[in-house]
């Protein structure tokens, strides 16, 4: 008997102190280089051939751009998968 007293006992005082639940907005960290804008190089097009540099150009700054987007929202995806977590 005195032991599922002792038992009550222990429980009893383990149970008094509960911790207090505090909420906080976390953002995730984006490095500098993903909010920088993507620049292309202003060219003159004297011939065909430099349209096609400057075409390269686009294309080139559009991948960029597209590969920071894309850098974000894994970055976004990440941190609203481990907020639904809690």
């Amino acid at each position: 008997m005195f032991r599922y007293l002792m038992i009550f006992a222990c429980c009893l005082i383990a149970s008094c102190g509960q911790a207090k639940i505090e909420y906080r907005n976390v953002l995730p960290d984006l490095p500098a280089e993903l909010r920088t804008p993507v620049s292309v190089p202003d060219r003159r097009a004297k011939t065909l051939g430099d349209v096609g540099v400057i075409l390269s150009d686009h294309v080139e700054a559009l991948d960029a751009a597209n590969g920071k987007i894309t850098a974000i929202d894994d970055i976004w995806r990440t941190a609203e998968a481990v907020g639904n977590r809690f």
